[in-house]
């Protein structure tokens, strides 16, 4: 039996989840806890204010009684670098030591500045009988990783993995079961000021992009729609949300604000289209059918309805409750609480998943 703690340090609050797993069921979610953070604390994934977050994160696991042992953190920012390459086949050893050489000509930042990784995918011959195989890279800065590292023990916490939140939101999607199905499938999460958009074919990752462009950015739509403050215009993007379809009209306050919202709402289908357009371009896969979508912008009310239109594309979210993948234990928190959760659990009990899958 063991237990860990995934630790998603988002936009708009650091979260934190305990599950625990063992062989004779599905994993068990023991606590989930988050606490807010301040506008600005952290921007585009960056974080700006270390003592802000160390403290908001010292709190969380305070006030929650969450053990700081075995800690995955997530990342994800545009300082981390996922690709597909091709290398020659090798034994795993073999490519984990030549890895640096094999990736440095994708890898936009200095390898000797990089922390590398890699997934391998799939194993085949050329029509001249040569061995390949596809594997996916994970280059992530090594001053962003010791930021991370130094922030977490200013909370008396040493991580036991800092590892990609787009793995996590794989193995929350699938429960790291091997999805046969030859079409590849989408995840958007879209966080307060990213939103990652990913492709995933046979439980593994085969895509990633990060667009900076989240729910902080409905918000100041409608703060510079009718000029009113962050707090006013996040109460109405939350109490209006987006149009299904079409275009709000009207000289009204709420219509003005439901159009402006509309529109970075197709703004950022936009990217997301063009980024599934990009992935298939290059990729011999099926056409991308279904997206799933998490992330605390997707509280955003009729976005999701909007993608599925604009997409034209079966969307569901990423469902861990009652999904029989993930057994509820005493959290201390009520139904509808954990409901509300739904939206922002998938990272961090994926963090937590960690090793497992």
């Amino acid at each position: 039996m063991t237990a860990n703690v995934g630790l998603d340090i988002g936009t708009s609050a650091v979260r934190a989840a305990l599950v625990e797993t063992s062989k004779k069921g599905p994993p068990v979610l023991k606590k989930f806890a988050e606490v807010a953070l301040p506008f600005g604390a952290i921007q585009n994934g960056e974080i700006v204010d270390e003592g802000l977050i160390s403290d908001a994160v010292a709190r969380l696991f305070k006030e929650a009684k969450i053990p700081k042992k075995n800690v995955i953190v997530g990342i994800a920012n545009q300082r981390v670098i996922v690709r597909q390459i091709t290398v020659p086949y090798m034994q795993e050893n073999e490519l984990a030591e030549s890895l640096a050489f094999q990736a440095q000509e994708y890898i936009p930042i200095p390898i000797d500045e990089a922390i590398l990784d890699f997934v391998p995918l799939e194993e085949y011959s050329t029509p001249e009988g040569e061995a390949r195989m596809s594997i996916m890279v994970v280059a992530a800065q090594k001053e962003m990783a010791a930021d991370v590292v130094r922030i977490l023990g200013g909370a008396g916490i040493k991580p036991k993995a800092i590892d990609l939140q787009a793995f996590a939101l794989v193995r929350a999607a699938t429960g790291g079961d091997i999805d046969l199905s030859p079409n590849p499938k989408a995840i958007v999460n879209i966080g307060a000021s990213l939103t990652q958009v990913l492709v995933i074919k046979g439980g593994t990752l085969r895509f990633l992009r990060i667009v900076p462009n989240g729910g902080n950015d409905f918000t100041r739509s409608v703060g510079d729609a009718l000029n009113i403050d962050d707090e006013q215009a996040e109460q109405l993007k939350r109490r209006l949300g987006v149009a299904i379809e079409g275009m709000p009209t009207g000289d009204d306050p709420d219509a003005k604000a439901m159009a402006a919202l509309t529109r970075q709402a197709d703004a950022l289908v936009d990217e997301v289209r063009s980024s599934l357009d990009f992935y298939l371009s290059s990729a011999d896969d099926g056409g991308i059918d279904t997206v799933m979508i998490a992330g605390n912008g997707a509280r955003l009310p009729h976005l999701a309805n909007r993608m599925r239109v604009q997409l034209n594309m079966q969307l569901q979210p990423v469902t861990l409750l009652n999904s029989g993948r993930l057994t509820i234990g005493k959290t201390g928190l009520t139904e509808e609480e954990l409901n509300q959760t739904q939206p922002v659990l998938p990272v961090a009990v994926g963090l937590a998943l960690w090793g497992e899958a």
